[in-house]
């Protein structure tokens, strides 16, 4: 920063110091002084270019505050807005993430110009078909909020995204192009526009992509069961003729759920019968199912849940795990990521419900924000290095359960990596092998230098195994031998 040069026009405030109060997070003071000028902007936007990551990430954090507290008016706010949108491109993923969350809270409680509305657009969006993971999907909540906020743009943020969908091939930006979908159509107060988008997710059922498949079923459920008021009969009844022929081909768990969402549709919602209960008293009577479908409609109701999950109460706890496992595709990426360390710590429990279903949940997150990748494969380090034995199956289970919905080679070859190395441990071996023979078709996926290291660990372990463990390991070089072969005449 140019502090000698930005003393001379502002001699009220000592600079430095005030940078200094930033950096040492001593935000009431920084405030504080930054009240005291009317060049307060020009300030806010040297601090936000600052060569100090800290600087600028604290800078974000105070201009928010102000905003929430008056300090900042809504003109000085449309000021700004060029630098914070800049900051989507900062170095520091902490602070692109920041600047995400900033810019969902201005489109939340800011009105802006058209010319900013178009700008905030076109930055979420650039983030969105960048494929970065977890900014992706924070930047499509984003633009789930522009979407339904201002009409004037949501048809072009519409055909912007299903291009992306249809044009991408990276995972990343799919699954951010299908989220911002999903936020506009199950939270958009116009009956035509949510039609609109139902229907073109609906066409992705077609894909030859089994994963656009799932999450178009996903997508498709969540919107019936938080617009039904606004959906047709004529809809529900294009999306069950189009969801009753996923009979087959690995998808028919989604297709049943949409189903019974579509059921639930045309009837009288939960909320009305049982209105007046609280949540605790639902669940003390067994009515996790009622709860569950309680929480789809209503943010207060999710919103209670989620912080039960967080609760002392062991009891209270697993309530909520249960009623979330039910509603991960109703979460949302904030939500959902905001939850991950409790998951990945009752994924460690030595209940096996606990821990099974912890794990399922986890996989079914991993599933919509692919972005939560890094978070994964700590987790899953942390599982499978482990001396108990119920934490390296917990990882081998989450590992599983992800496969299941679309192979994923970089997870599984991690896994592939971790584990060869623990099958030296007698008390580890027999569940590796089992989780290798129920995974084998992914197998295919690894590299030759991988199941050339796989095939010699088995044939080193081989001699001193058990029986079962005997036949198991037989059977897996015998398929590794093949793909070996296969790939040398290839």
């Amino acid at each position: 920063m140019r502090a000698l040069s930005m003393e001379r026009g502002f001699s009220i405030i000592n600079i430095k110091q005030l940078r200094n109060d930033i950096k040492k997070w001593k935000i009431k003071e920084a405030i504080n002084t930054l009240s005291l000028t009317k060049d307060k902007i020009e300030v806010l936007r040297e601090l936000l270019r600052d060569k100090d990551s800290t600087i600028r990430g604290n800078t974000l954090f105070i201009i928010e505050k102000m905003v929430k507290e008056g300090y900042l008016k809504k003109e000085e706010v449309e000021e700004l807005i060029d630098d914070i949108i800049a900051l989507l491109k900062d170095p520091n993923e902490r602070i692109a993430l920041d600047a995400i969350k900033f810019l969902r809270y201005i489109l939340e409680n800011v009105e802006l110009s058209d010319k900013n509305y178009n700008k905030v657009m076109e930055a979420l969006m650039e983030v969105v078909s960048s494929g970065k993971g977890v900014l992706g999907e924070y930047a499509a909540e984003g633009l789930g909020i522009l979407g339904v906020k201002i009409s004037k743009l949501v048809r072009k943020i519409i055909k912007l995204l299903v291009s992306l969908i249809k044009g991408s091939k990276e995972r990343e930006v799919q699954s951010a192009a299908m989220t911002a979908l999903t936020e506009i159509a199950s939270k958009s107060k116009d009956k035509e526009i949510v039609e609109e988008v139902m229907d073109e997710i609906m066409g992705f059922l077609d894909s030859e992509d089994k994963y656009l498949r799932e999450r178009a079923l996903s997508a498709i459920g969540r919107v019936v069961t938080t617009q039904r008021g606004r959906i047709s009969k004529g809809l529900i009844d294009r999306v069950r003729e189009k969801v009753s022929l996923f009979k087959s081909g690995g998808l028919e768990e989604k297709a049943s759920e949409v189903l019974s969402a579509l059921a639930a549709a045309e009837k009288e919602s939960k909320q009305e019968e049982y209105r007046g209960y609280k949540i605790e008293q639902l669940l003390d009577m067994e009515k996790h199912e009622v709860v569950a479908e309680m929480a789809k409609e209503n943010e207060e109701v999710l919103e209670r849940v989620l912080e039960m999950l967080s609760s002392q109460d062991y009891i209270r706890k697993t309530d909520a795990l249960w009623v979330i496992s039910r509603i991960v595709d109703f979460l949302g990426p904030s939500r959902a990521y905001s939850i991950l360390p409790t998951l990945g710590d009752l994924a460690k429990s030595k209940n096996p419900w606990v821990r099974s279903t912890a794990v399922k949940t986890l996989s079914n997150i991993y599933f919509l924000y692919p972005g939560t990748k890094n978070y994964i494969v700590s987790l899953l380090d942390l599982l499978l290095k482990s001396s108990d034995k119920k934490a390296v199956e917990a990882g081998l289970e989450l590992i599983k359960e992800i496969s299941t919905h679309s192979p994923t080679k970089d997870l599984f070859t991690a896994a592939i990596i971790l584990t060869l190395k623990r099958l030296g441990d007698k008390d580890m071996r027999l569940p590796i092998l089992r989780f290798y023979a129920l995974t084998a078709e992914n197998l295919l996926y690894l590299d030759r230098d991988i199941l050339e290291a796989m095939f010699n660990k088995l044939n080193e372990i081989y001699k001193d195994a058990t029986d079962e463990e005997k036949k198991i390991i037989i059977s897996l070089l015998d398929l590794i031998n093949t793909l070996l072969k296969k790939e040398e005449k290839a």
